[in-house]
């Protein structure tokens, strides 16, 4: 054959070759398209309403609150005060700290509220974009909430045992994160509570220009010149000397670190309520009030000051102990935080319950990829598995809900890395490999259907038309669920599918009648809910690559409309 015949029957195999790359690519851009609008349109509406807190919502917990003072930069920790100014006690909130934290399909911003000396009195939840059916369990169960009764602000190092809600263990856990974080970073000061100016800091840094707190660093900010060079970090002691009394009173110290925040550059006495001569005596003493400078933070905080010959002023010797060691406990804060952060997978959450999972998956993958799936026994046992553990023990089942809720919040891998497993492997066996592992020999829904299909003699034939019409059900619903993410619709899009049904104690009516009406149906017309109502099953078959014969088709086209539709959405709703 010649170089011309060669290159002729070349040609037409060339397209075989790249459609598949190219429809898998196309597919998968859809549905990352999808997922970011929603992030995107979901962090606008956050940024729209705020954290602002209502008064009226804090008077069950301060019956005679008149306002809130100013939220601290640092801690997000507010005052509150009566009709005379007088401080009752103070709340924060774990937004933003809880913003990552995701429970089932969501984070959830709970209200901390404590009384003058930052005890916890109480704890309730403002807003959670978690499951619904889930939320309402927690809220029915109060002991969750009052085992945070009694811990502090500021304390790092009290790490109660908060029991997780049986049914709602991955959301109930999410909130006790929170809270947890949110009282370990360091507390308002109502004896200090005014923040470091700019002013003061130019007294040790002539140069600055601006202060700005510092990225992932509490209660330190960054000190800029007019270039926007961060010439240094700054922070005071206050609140982890307030507890510190020398002669009559504690004080709050300005403390001055290298850009690193490594090591300690200066001090200088904010505020004393010690006795004045005694302070004026010490802050004259520039040998005393230099002696700290060019100590790492690590050093300074496990000093020994006996060892270390470090002695107080003359004539104001309990002042300056004072001051000593409250430079000394906050460097132990500031120590213990830069300590470097544990490898990503230490942070993964594994449970006991998960090894019976791991088993669920692998039976799962040799029947989606060996011939044991023609084995009638296998079968049995296999559908045992997903309705017994995977159904109704671990409720371990993707949904739209879910999916919405990672897209705008971000994957739970840490909390529920199985759960992601089951979503990963659901997304990528047909996209890769053409299998419909979830669907097929997964879903405990759809394992419960297959044994219930044909158990009736009696069977219902759907006329070709109307099953043509049911077979847009799924599709609708999923439009319908990108209409409810994009404006924000207060829709629970858990119900709209039977998964939240497997756990029955959480679970709400909607869902449990989805479940029960597709179940009923599967009676008279096999896999009933799978073909007719499904939008998860439509979705993983959107994905799935159907092999040689696959082509751009209506479906393609029609997700690309889609996509532009959310863009649409997304810029109608800012308007």
């Amino acid at each position: 054959m010649d170089a011309q015949g060669a290159k002729d029957c070349w040609m037409p195999d060339a397209p075989s070759r790249l459609n598949p790359v190219f429809l898998r690519l196309y597919r998968a851009g859809i549905l990352v398209a999808i997922a970011w609008l929603m992030h995107s349109q979901h962090r606008w509406f956050m940024a729209q309403e705020g954290s602002t807190l209502d008064v009226s919502r804090i008077r069950d917990f301060y019956p005679n609150a008149a306002s809130l003072g100013p939220r601290d930069p640092d801690t997000g920790v507010q005052r509150v005060l009566d009709g005379s100014g007088i401080v009752l006690g103070m709340v924060a909130q774990t937004t933003p700290l809880s913003d990552k934290i995701i429970g089932y399909s969501g984070p959830t911003n709970t209200l901390i509220a404590c009384d003058a000396q930052g005890k916890v009195i109480g704890v309730r939840v403002l807003r959670s974009d978690d499951t619904p059916d889930h939320m309402a369990e927690i809220i029915r169960h109060r002991p969750f909430f009052n085992s945070f009764k009694g811990l502090k602000l500021g304390d790092t190092s009290s790490r109660p045992k908060v029991d997780a809600v049986s049914g709602a263990t991955l959301t109930s856990t999410a909130i006790a994160e929170g809270v947890l974080r949110r009282l370990g970073q360091q507390g308002t000061s109502l004896r200090f509570p005014d923040a470091i100016t700019l002013e003061e800091v130019k007294t040790l840094v002539p140069e600055a220009a601006t202060l700005t707190p510092a990225k992932d660093r509490a209660g330190m900010q960054d000190v800029k010149d007019t270039a926007g060079k961060v010439l240094a970090l700054v922070t005071r002691t206050s609140p982890a000397s307030d507890a510190i009394v020398g002669y009559k009173g504690p004080a709050d110290t300005l403390m001055v670190l290298d850009p690193a925040g490594e090591k300690l550059v200066g001090i200088r006495l904010r505020k004393s309520f010690d006795t004045k001569d005694y302070v004026a005596d010490m802050a004259a003493d520039s040998y005393f009030m230099n002696l700290f400078n060019g100590m790492s933070m690590q050093k300074l905080g496990t000093l020994d000051f006996a060892e270390a010959k470090v002695e107080g002023v003359s004539g104001a010797t309990e002042t300056s102990w004072a001051l000593a060691e409250g430079l000394k406990r906050r460097a132990a804060q500031l120590a213990t935080a830069a300590t470097p952060a544990p490898p990503w997978y230490t942070r993964i959450t594994w449970k006991a319950a998960d090894w019976g999972m791991l088993v669920v998956l692998i039976v799962s993958l040799l029947m989606t990829f060996t011939s044991l799936r023609g084995k009638r026994w296998m079968r049995w046992v296999h559908h045992a598995l997903l309705i017994g553990y995977a159904g109704l023990f671990s409720g371990a089942m993707i949904s739209q809900g879910l999916f919405v809720g990672w897209a705008r919040h971000g994957v739970a891998w840490q909390s529920a890395p199985m759960l992601v497993l089951v979503a990963a492997l659901a997304l990528i066996t047909p996209w890769l490999w053409r299998r419909g592992f979830y669907c097929h020999h997964y879903c405990p829904h759809g394992a419960l259907q297959q044994v219930l299909a044909h158990r009736l003699k009696w069977q219902l034939k759907v006329p070709h038309k109307l099953g043509k019409a049911l077979e847009k059900v799924p599709w609708l619903l999923l439009i319908f669920i990108l209409v409810v993410a994009m404006f924000g619709l207060e829709v629970n899009v858990n119900a709209l599918e039977p998964f939240d049904a497997w756990l029955f104690r959480v679970a709400g009516w909607g869902t449990i009648t989805v479940a029960i009406t597709g179940l009923v149906a599967s009676l008279f017309v096999p896999m009933a809910y799978c073909r007719y109502g499904c939008p998860t099953g439509a979705l993983l078959k959107f994905v799935r690559y159907a092999g040689h014969g696959d082509a751009f088709g209506k479906r393609d086209v029609a997700a690309l409309v889609l996509v532009f539709a959310a863009v649409g959405m997304l810029y109608i709703s800012r308007m």
